[in-house]
């Protein structure tokens, strides 16, 4: 989630100036939801017309004279900006450089006080052939030591499977951040028969609609984070081997996986993430069970709630 990012002042107030009232409160709520999102938005017109304090109708207005003004975009049943994607890029990569930035001097500073005391230090001394290195481990030896080998079979060794398995973007795959997304996701209960399953799934859905190798595609640190692979479980066979449908899912949910959902759902404003499967928690007709309802409380009230 970002929760801060740069805000060109003066740019937001021209290039808004001429947008109506409802519009302007639109634009300025789904930039929100994009950025601590970090990737476009589904299109729940229900619950971000709640966070605009809209009626559903008032909102379909407002997101018409946006799309109008070239303000965002709609593909794929989700709302995308361009100045925001390129935001989300720029985080990402600053992400990426603090934490090959961060391993480096630990590492250096680990090497340094490796030396002992009675060595001079190679850097501080000037004749040549005192500059030896024989007592000191390299930086790549070092670096072996702080990566030790893996046995095969173990979770880590699982990731490369979901690194090949994930869509491509159009830049490089950060390995460093999607590594550790995907170790806090097995150390909370994960697993990653079902993580790399919905990877496979992403990237049809990412090829099939024409976005794969494109910035488009959320970064792997992103995805992990929020648990999508949740969103992309190939649906249960029934028992001819045909598939089942979105039901038989559904009743293969246990109760924490439910409140997960919906702990998702009401903290970004109602993006329902089981949305091709049931409706959302706040419509009659969803299928979120009845006493996981009872514990939301009032629920046409919750896509509002901070």
């Amino acid at each position: 989630m970002v929760g801060f990012y740069k805000h060109d002042i003066p740019a937001w107030m021209d290039g808004t100036e001429t947008l109506s009232d409802s519009a302007y409160r639109a634009y300025h709520v789904v930039v929100q939801l994009i950025m601590l999102n970090e990737g476009p938005i589904a299109l729940n017109e229900r619950g971000i017309a709640g966070r605009c304090n809209m009626t559903v109708k008032a909102f379909r207005r407002a997101l018409a004279e946006l799309v109008q003004a070239g303000k965002v975009t709609l593909e794929a049943g989700r709302i995308h900006n361009a100045r925001a994607d390129r935001e989300l890029e720029s985080v990402m990569k600053n992400r990426e450089n603090a934490g090959k930035g961060g391993k480096t001097r630990a590492i250096r500073a680990e090497t340094q006080k490796s030396i002992p005391d009675d060595v001079p230090k190679p850097l501080k001394i000037n004749d040549a052939d005192q500059a030896s290195l024989e007592n000191l481990s390299s930086l790549k030896e070092k670096r072996r030591e702080d990566s030790p080998i893996v046995p095969k079979g173990t979770p880590l060794d699982r990731f490369e499977e979901f690194r090949a398995a994930y869509p491509s973007r159009n830049v490089r795959f950060q390995a460093t951040t999607a590594r550790k997304r995907w170790l806090e996701a097995l150390k909370r209960g994960a697993d990653p028969e079902n993580i790399i399953a919905g990877a496979k799934s992403y990237a049809a859905e990412q090829v099939r609609i024409g976005k794969a190798g494109t910035e488009f595609v959320k970064t792997a640190e992103v995805w992990l984070r929020n648990q999508l692979w949740l969103d992309y479980q190939p649906e249960p066979a029934a028992a001819d081997g045909r598939p089942a449908g979105p039901d038989s899912y559904l009743a293969s949910l246990s109760d924490d996986d439910w409140r997960s959902h919906l702990r998702r759902w009401r903290s970004t404003g109602g993006q329902w993430t089981l949305a091709n499967r049931t409706r959302p928690p706040d419509d009659p007709g969803t299928k979120v069970p009845a006493h996981l309802l009872a514990e939301l409380g009032d629920v046409t009230r919750l896509a509002r709630a901070d």
